[in-house]
Protein backbone atom coordinates (compact mmCIF):
# COMPACT_ATOMS: atom_id res chain seq x y z
CA UNK A 1 0.00 0.00 0.00
CA UNK A 2 1.29 3.47 -0.91
CA UNK A 3 1.77 6.13 1.77
CA UNK A 4 -0.98 8.80 1.90
CA UNK A 5 1.36 11.59 0.68
CA UNK A 6 2.36 9.52 -2.38
CA UNK A 7 -1.29 8.78 -3.14
CA UNK A 8 -2.18 12.49 -3.02
CA UNK A 9 0.76 13.38 -5.26
CA UNK A 10 -0.22 10.66 -7.72
CA UNK A 11 -3.88 11.84 -7.70
CA UNK A 12 -2.79 15.43 -8.29
CA UNK A 13 -0.63 14.34 -11.22
CA UNK A 14 -3.52 12.38 -12.77
CA UNK A 15 -5.85 15.39 -12.34
CA UNK A 16 -3.29 17.74 -13.92
CA UNK A 17 -2.80 15.41 -16.88
CA UNK A 18 -6.56 15.12 -17.38
CA UNK A 19 -7.01 18.92 -17.24
CA UNK A 20 -4.20 19.39 -19.76
CA UNK A 21 -5.76 16.82 -22.10
CA UNK A 22 -9.10 18.64 -21.98
CA UNK A 23 -7.58 22.01 -22.81
CA UNK A 24 -5.61 20.47 -25.68
CA UNK A 25 -8.91 19.45 -27.27
CA UNK A 26 -10.07 23.04 -27.52
CA UNK A 27 -9.54 24.95 -30.75
CA UNK A 28 -7.09 27.82 -30.59
CA UNK A 29 -7.53 31.08 -32.47
CA UNK A 30 -4.05 31.48 -33.81
CA UNK A 31 -4.40 34.98 -35.23
CA UNK A 32 -6.77 37.92 -35.14
CA UNK A 33 -5.90 40.88 -37.33
CA UNK A 34 -8.03 43.92 -36.55
CA UNK A 35 -8.56 46.42 -39.36
CA UNK A 36 -11.41 48.43 -37.75
CA UNK A 37 -12.57 47.86 -34.20
CA UNK A 38 -16.11 48.27 -32.97
CA UNK A 39 -17.67 47.60 -29.56
CA UNK A 40 -17.85 43.85 -28.89
CA UNK A 41 -21.05 41.95 -29.63
CA UNK A 42 -22.86 40.00 -26.89
CA UNK A 43 -21.85 36.34 -26.48
CA UNK A 44 -25.23 35.17 -27.84
CA UNK A 45 -25.10 37.42 -30.91
CA UNK A 46 -25.31 35.33 -34.11
CA UNK A 47 -22.30 35.29 -36.42
CA UNK A 48 -23.05 33.67 -39.76
CA UNK A 49 -20.26 31.96 -41.70
CA UNK A 50 -20.28 32.43 -45.48
CA UNK A 51 -17.88 30.04 -47.20
CA UNK A 52 -18.58 30.55 -50.88
CA UNK A 53 -21.17 33.30 -51.39
CA UNK A 54 -21.03 36.74 -49.80
CA UNK A 55 -24.10 38.17 -48.05
CA UNK A 56 -26.45 40.35 -50.09
CA UNK A 57 -26.16 43.32 -47.72
CA UNK A 58 -23.40 45.93 -47.83
CA UNK A 59 -20.65 45.37 -45.30
CA UNK A 60 -17.25 46.55 -44.17
CA UNK A 61 -14.29 44.24 -43.64
CA UNK A 62 -13.08 44.76 -40.08
CA UNK A 63 -10.61 41.92 -39.47
CA UNK A 64 -9.19 38.53 -40.31
CA UNK A 65 -9.39 35.54 -37.98
CA UNK A 66 -7.60 32.20 -38.14
CA UNK A 67 -8.31 29.19 -35.91
CA UNK A 68 -6.71 25.76 -35.77
CA UNK A 69 -8.07 22.37 -34.78
CA UNK A 70 -5.46 21.04 -32.37
CA UNK A 71 -6.51 17.39 -32.25
CA UNK A 72 -8.82 14.97 -33.99
CA UNK A 73 -10.96 15.04 -30.81
CA UNK A 74 -12.02 18.62 -31.57
CA UNK A 75 -14.89 19.00 -34.02
CA UNK A 76 -14.67 21.54 -36.81
CA UNK A 77 -17.86 23.10 -35.38
CA UNK A 78 -15.86 24.00 -32.26
CA UNK A 79 -13.27 25.64 -34.49
CA UNK A 80 -16.07 27.61 -36.20
CA UNK A 81 -17.38 28.63 -32.77
CA UNK A 82 -13.89 29.84 -31.79
CA UNK A 83 -13.83 31.99 -34.93
CA UNK A 84 -17.29 33.37 -34.10
CA UNK A 85 -16.13 34.32 -30.57
CA UNK A 86 -13.14 36.19 -31.99
CA UNK A 87 -15.37 38.00 -34.53
CA UNK A 88 -17.72 39.10 -31.73
CA UNK A 89 -14.78 40.56 -29.78
CA UNK A 90 -14.18 43.16 -32.50
CA UNK A 91 -17.88 43.78 -33.27
CA UNK A 92 -18.26 41.45 -36.25
CA UNK A 93 -21.61 40.34 -37.67
CA UNK A 94 -20.38 37.54 -39.95
CA UNK A 95 -17.38 35.79 -41.50
CA UNK A 96 -16.91 35.64 -45.27
CA UNK A 97 -14.52 33.75 -47.51
CA UNK A 98 -13.88 31.09 -44.86
CA UNK A 99 -11.51 28.44 -46.18
CA UNK A 100 -9.58 25.50 -44.77
CA UNK A 101 -5.91 24.63 -45.18
CA UNK A 102 -3.71 21.88 -43.77
CA UNK A 103 -0.28 23.38 -43.27
CA UNK A 104 2.39 20.98 -42.09
CA UNK A 105 4.09 22.10 -38.88
CA UNK A 106 7.20 20.31 -37.65
CA UNK A 107 7.76 18.49 -40.97
CA UNK A 108 10.81 16.64 -39.64
CA UNK A 109 8.91 15.18 -36.70
CA UNK A 110 7.89 11.54 -36.56
CA UNK A 111 4.23 12.67 -36.47
CA UNK A 112 4.13 16.08 -38.22
CA UNK A 113 1.30 18.40 -37.26
CA UNK A 114 -1.31 18.46 -40.04
CA UNK A 115 -4.22 19.96 -38.09
CA UNK A 116 -6.79 21.82 -40.21
CA UNK A 117 -6.67 25.62 -40.07
CA UNK A 118 -9.66 27.84 -40.91
CA UNK A 119 -9.31 31.46 -41.97
CA UNK A 120 -11.89 34.08 -42.84
CA UNK A 121 -12.64 37.78 -43.03
CA UNK A 122 -14.69 39.35 -40.23
CA UNK A 123 -17.34 41.75 -41.54
CA UNK A 124 -19.80 44.22 -40.07
CA UNK A 125 -22.98 45.10 -41.92
CA UNK A 126 -23.30 48.80 -42.75
CA UNK A 127 -27.12 48.62 -42.62
CA UNK A 128 -28.40 47.56 -39.15
CA UNK A 129 -31.45 46.09 -40.91
CA UNK A 130 -29.24 43.38 -42.39
CA UNK A 131 -28.42 41.76 -39.08
CA UNK A 132 -29.18 38.06 -39.08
Amino acid sequence: MMPLATTRTFSAAIFAAFALALTACAPAPTALTVLHEYPPKPADSPVEIFQSAAPQCDFREIGIVTARRRTFLTSMEKVNDAMRREARKIGGDALVGVYQTRPIHNPGAFFPDRDPVLSGVVIRFTDPGCLL
